[in-house]
C-alpha cells in the first residue's frame, strides 16, 4: 500500500495523518459532523451561485480533517469547481495541483486541470494534461470528455485528433470502450458503424449504450429498434429522465396533458438528466395542448435562449406570440 504523505491543500489546509491540528481535542465524530455540515453549506452556496461562500465553506470543511480520504478529495473537487465557476482559474489550478500531489495518476484531476488551462488559453499545458489523463484513465470515456472540451473551445483539429485516436484503438473487453466508439461514429454521422459498436456495448453489459443506439436507429429510420432500445434502458432505470419522458409522451397520446406535464417536469428534476432538450420541448408542447399558452410562451423563451439553433421552436414561438396578441386584441 502506498504510504500517504502529508500535503498542503490549496487554501492553506494541512492534512495530517496523526495528531491534532485545527480541531484540538475535538472528537473524530464531531469533526466529521462539522466537515459534513460545511460541505453541505458549500454545495448549497454553489447551487445559489454564491461561489465565494461555497469556497469558504469547503475550506472550513477541510480544516476539520486530520487525514486525507475520499471525503476530503471529494470536497477538493467541489472547491476547484467553485473556484472555476468564480473565474479564479489560478486558484482552481492550485487545488488540482494539490490533488495531483496526493495522487500523481489521477486521470480526472489531469483532465479537469487541463480544462482550466484551456480556459486560460494555455493550450500547451492543457494538451499535456489531456495526454496524462488518457494515460491514466480506466477506460476510453476520457476521449469523449477531452473531445467535447476541445471542440467547445474551438480547437476542432485537436478534438478530431482525439476522436480518430479513440476509433483507432482496440476496444478490448470494456463495454464502455465500445460505447465510446459508437458515440464517436454518431458524431461522424456513420450510423451503421455506430450501431455495430453500440450493439457490442449493450451485449457486454453497458445499459446506457441503449440510449445512443436508439439515436443511431432513429437516424437510420428504424423506429422499431429505436423503441426497443429505449424500453431496455427504462427497464433498468425506471426513475430516469428517459423513463419520465416516455411516460409523459404516453400521457400526451391519451390526451392526459396534466399528467404529461407532471411526468416531463419530474424528468427535468431527476438526479441525472440525459435528455434535457427533449424534455423541455415536450413540456412546452404539453402546456400548449393544455391551453396554458402563457406558460408555454414563458418556457419557450427560456428554451430558445439555450437552444437558439432549434428553428422549429423559433417558429412555434412566433405562433405563440401571434396567437396571444390576437387573443388580447379580441378582448
Amino acid at each position: 500500500m502506498m504510504k500517504k504523505r502529508n500535503i498542503l491543500f490549496a487554501g492553506g489546509v494541512m492534512l495530517l495523518l496523526a495528531g491534532s491540528f485545527f480541531t484540538g481535542c475535538t472528537s473524530k465524530e464531531q469533526r466529521l459532523e462539522k466537515e459534513t455540515a460545511y460541505r453541505k453549506i458549500g454545495l448549497n452556496a454553489m447551487e445559489e451561485g454564491d461561489y465565494a461562500k461555497s469556497i469558504e465553506a469547503f475550506n472550513s470543511a477541510l480544516e476539520q480533517a486530520k487525514g486525507i480520504g475520499a471525503n476530503e478529495v471529494d470536497i477538493c473537487y467541489y472547491k476547484a469547481a467553485a473556484q472555476f465557476a468564480a473565474g479564479d482559474y489560478t486558484k482552481a489550478v492550485e487545488t488540482y495541483d494539490a490533488l495531483l500531489e496526493y495522487d500523481k495518476k489521477n486521470a480526472d484531476a489531469y483532465f479537469l486541470r487541463g480544462c482550466v488551462y484551456l480556459k486560460k488559453n494555455e493550450s500547451d499545458q492543457a494538451k499535456e494534461d489531456f495526454k496524462k489523463a488518457v494515460k491514466y484513465a480506466a477506460n476510453d470515456e476520457i476521449y469523449l470528455s477531452i473531445y467535447n472540451s476541445l471542440a467547445g473551445a474551438g480547437c476542432t483539429e485537436d478534438a478530431n485528433a482525439y476522436l480518430e485516436e479513440a476509433l483507432g484503438k482496440k476496444a478490448g473487453r470494456d463495454a464502455k470502450n465500445y460505447t465510446v466508439k459508437g458515440r464517436f461514429y454518431l458524431i461522424k454521422e456513420q450510423y451503421d458503424n455506430a450501431v455495430e459498436q453500440l450493439v457490442k456495448a449493450v451485449e457486454k453489459g453497458d445499459v446506457e449504450a441503449n440510449l445512443y443506439l436508439a439515436q443511431a436507429y432513429e437516424a437510420l429510420g428504424n423506429s422499431t429498434e429505436q423503441e426497443k432500445c429505449i424500453d431496455a434502458y427504462i427497464k433498468e432505470y425506471p426513475k430516469s429522465s428517459v423513463a419520465y419522458n416516455k411516460q409523459g409522451l404516453n400521457a400526451m397520446e391519451s390526451g392526459d396533458y396534466e399528467t404529461a406535464i407532471s411526468e416531463f417536469s419530474a424528468g427535468l428534476e431527476a438526479d441525472e438528466v440525459t435528455n434535457e432538450q427533449e424534455l423541455r420541448s415536450n413540456l412546452i408542447a404539453a402546456y400548449e395542448y393544455n391551453l396554458d399558452f402563457d406558460k408555454a410562451k414563458e418556457l419557450m423563451q427560456a428554451y430558445l435562449a439555450d437552444y437558439p439553433e432549434d428553428e422549429a421552436a423559433a417558429r412555434e414561438y412566433l405562433f405563440l406570440n401571434k396567437d396571444r396578441n390576437e387573443e388580447n386584441n379580441t378582448e
